[in-house]
């Protein structure tokens, strides 16, 4: 099992661990709160009618002169298809020209892979005294799970993945007079990840590499890695009260960068390979975020609100793993080059308080995607140099089928008492479709994907509750 095989088995898990189940730029949840999300979370960092500000500006605090208790909970339901053909090139001899391959090609179609998941949160916001308060936010900002099926014909470039987060961040707040408040946060993310990649099952070429090798592959894994990691990062914030109707925030999230350690497993590496039960990391480069948040209420029971976000993706260069056991060469092993840019998020809402128990709101958003578009043209020069094979590669990957996105939210909020409220909302999420080429390189059999994305949507559902003491 030679270097260039763990490359690219390493990378058929691993880049999975951040696909695009959540239907967010790049990898990041947007969900933070549920009447955020009937405003396709504009000016989340600035309005505070509830606690889960406290996720977007940790001077959100501020805004509040009782203990503000705010839970929810979000339903995304993705629908991700892919459609396309996958080649196999099997090297049987070696002629004048170099390699001669048996090729075959299959169709490789696959519907909904990126799979439906409940995104919870809570939110605590307490005053101290007229000047000062602190808050607790409790939530998620990536994740995800996939899950090809097994007979997918390209589960050796994409097969399943699942990333959880959960970011604990508590705050504090200092109102420097009626006008400005700044707050502060630490913030503690923790992130589990499962990762797998195999050869599908039905392969069709599983009889033919038997004969070569004396194993039918059909069905082996490829890369078997469970593993978590923390980080600590940090958050800063200022909420600036322009008059009694209007208001502005900034918020700034820095980067983090979590430690994934687990245990590296494979049925097709020899024993005592760097994959034969041992231990390895991968550090996620993940970005860091600019929010500005506008928002004004009328007089006439209407109220508006813009967002921007800003999203430092270009800091998510490459993955990297480290397998200490596999000694020079793998610390670290160069797994991809992904070459993300920077993207912006542009929101627009509005508000209608229909009484004074019924509030009503609408959103739009933009989301600029994160893959690049175009083709990866140092990876095809490094596939020719290896395989002797000039194929086409898009930056944009199965495992991230990144795309603009447009958002359309609907929302409302049911006041029960001066201390309670409930909220509801749902959003619809689409994308245009994507050309998608993609290679695999396992020890000279190489898998060639050529097709793109059919379809890119998602309904959220999300509800919350509210409570002043």
């Amino acid at each position: 099992m030679n270097k260039k095989y763990l490359r690219h088995a390493v990378l058929a898990a691993a880049i999975g661990s951040v696909s695009q189940g959540a239907m967010a730029a790049g990898f990041y949840l947007q969900e933070t709160s549920a009447s955020g999300l009937g405003r396709a979370f504009a000016a989340e960092n600035t309005i505070g009618d509830n606690a889960s500000i406290l996720a977007r500006n940790p001077a959100g605090s501020a805004l509040f002169d009782t203990y503000t208790l705010t839970g929810g909970i979000t339903y995304v339901d993705p629908g991700i298809d892919v459609s396309g053909d996958v080649t196999y090139f099997l090297p049987v001899d070696v002629g004048p020209d170099g390699i001669i391959y048996a090729t075959s090609t299959v169709e490789a179609n696959a519907s909904d892979y990126a799979t439906s998941a409940f995104i919870p949160n809570g939110y605590l916001a307490a005053p101290i005294n007229d000047e000062w308060s602190w808050g607790l936010a409790m939530y998620t900002d990536f994740g995800l799970e996939t899950d090809f099926p097994d007979s997918f014909p390209a589960t050796t470039i994409a097969n399943q993945t699942e990333l959880l987060t959960l970011n604990i961040q508590p705050s504090i707040a200092y109102d420097i007079n009626d006008r400005f408040s700044i707050g502060a946060s630490i913030n503690f993310l923790y992130a589990d990840a499962k990762l797998i990649s195999s050869f599908p099952n039905d392969f069709v070429l599983g009889e033919t590499i038997e004969q070569f090798t004396g194993v039918n592959p059909e069905g082996a894994s490829i890369l078997k890695v469970e593993g978590d990691g923390w980080d600590v990062s940090w958050s800063v914030g200022a909420i600036w009260k322009i008059d009694d109707n209007t208001r502005a925030g900034i918020s700034y999230h820095a980067i983090y960068d979590p430690k994934l350690k687990g245990d590296v497993n494979s049925d097709v590496t020899p024993a005592g390979a760097p994959f034969d039960d041992a231990s390895g990391n991968l550090t996620l480069n993940l970005p860091d975020t600019l929010e500005l948040g506008l928002y004004h209420r009328f007089e006439n029971n209407w109220a508006i609100a813009f967002g921007y976000m800003w999203t430092h993706w270009s800091r998510f260069e490459r993955l990297e793993a480290f397998i200490p056991s596999g000694g020079e060469g793998f610390n670290p092993l160069l797994i991809k080059e992904e070459n993300f840019q920077d993207g912006s998020r542009y929101s627009l809402a509005g508000e209608y308080f229909y009484n004074d128990r019924v509030t009503v709101r609408f959103g739009y958003a933009y989301d600029e995607g994160a893959a690049r578009d175009g083709f990866n043209l140092h990876e095809e020069e490094k596939i020719k140099e290896e395989t002797g094979l000039d194929l086409p590669v898009t930056w944009r990957t199965l495992s991230i089928p990144d795309t603009d996105r447009q958002w359309l939210t609907l929302g409302g909020t049911y006041k029960h008492n001066d201390r309670l409220s409930v909220d509801a909302s749902l959003a619809y999420i689409w994308g245009d479709d994507e050309l998608i080429q993609e290679v695999s390189n396992l020890d000279g059999f190489v898998t060639f994907y050529d097709g793109g994305t059919t379809k890119t949507q998602a309904w959220l559902f999300s509800a919350g509750v509210n409570y002043s003491f």
